[in-house]
Order: structure tokens, then sequence, then C-alpha cells
């Protein structure tokens, strides 16, 4: 049986407190690059001409295509009702389309048009756009170890993913 000495919990203490530390400095650093973005891409935002709830629908139907608008309602924490009447919007604006769905006529499917698609395209292509520029400036030490990072944080966040596969979902939900 080994015993740890208070010398041996001491040396540990610092290097917990040092990652805590070193965490500390990432979320900072992470934080200061979305709160950058964020201030770059606001005029597209500020033009954006839909309400919260509408820009929440469109997120919500484009990222789940065939979506019914009772489970609309429900992702959004609304009742059907007035679901209904935000797909009338964005069906309007044709940013949202509606058809059958063939196992059962009666129930309608939602989907983003290509309007609908182009318009959250353009709103995230900024923020690509950007971040490739900032990373064009860096050495190609420093974007190996930010894209090990990332992939490391990628991994933490959905640990039942492969890593590969990660990356091509964060492609198609960006480009």
């Amino acid at each position: 049986m080994t015993s740890r000495s208070a010398s041996d919990k001491t040396t540990t203490a610092p290097s917990g407190l040092a990652r805590e530390l070193r965490s500390e400095s990432v979320v900072d650093d992470l934080w200061t690059v979305y709160a950058s973005l964020h201030t770059l891409n606001l005029p597209t935002w500020l033009r954006l001409d839909l309400s919260m709830a509408q820009f929440k629908a469109l997120m919500a139907v484009e990222r789940s295509q065939g979506i019914s608008v009772c489970e609309l309602g429900r992702e959004l924490g609304i009742g059907e009702s007035a679901a209904s009447l935000l797909v009338e919007q964005l069906v309007r604006r044709d940013y949202v389309g509606r058809t059958s769905d063939p196992a059962d006529r009666r129930r309608v499917l939602l989907g983003a048009t290509s309007t609908g698609q182009a318009l959250l395209r353009e709103l995230r292509h900024g923020r690509r756009q950007v971040l490739k520029e900032w990373l064009a400036g860096l050495a190609d030490d420093d974007i190996d170890a930010l894209s090990n990072g990332l992939r490391a944080l990628t991994r933490a966040l959905r640990p039942d993913v492969p890593p590969a596969a990660c990356d091509a979902t964060t492609e198609s939900h960006t480009t």
C-alpha cells in the first residue's frame, strides 16, 4: 500500500489550478472570437426582416426537414395554432414550403425552400468568411495547434460521433 505525503498533494494541486486557469483562458479567448464575429456580422442580422419567433421556426424547419406543424410547435414550446401562424408567415415569404405526407395525406410536412436556405446560408457565410481571413493570417504551427484543440473540443462535445463525422456534420451546416 502506498501513501501520499503532504508534498505529493501540494504538487498536484497547482497543476490542477494551472489547468483550470488555462481552461479559463481558452474560454475567454473563444468568447473574444465569438464577440468579434457577432460584432462584424451584426449589420447583416439587423437587416433581417423576420421576428425572433419566425427566425427560430425557420431554423428548426431547416434543421428538421419534413417536420410537421405540430412537431414544430412542440420544438418551439408553442401551441399548434401559433406554430401554424408562423408557418403561414414563412410560406408567404417563400422561406418554408409545405408538402403532404405520402404516408398520411392529412399530415403536412415542412421544409426550408431554396430561398430560406439561401437566407440562412448568407447569415452563416459572413462568419465563415471572416474566420477564413483570420486563419489566413496565422502561422502554420498555430493553425495545427488550433486544429488539434478544436478537434479535441469537438470530440468532448459529441463523444458518440467520430471526428471525421463531426467535420462532415459541421461542414454541411455551415456551407
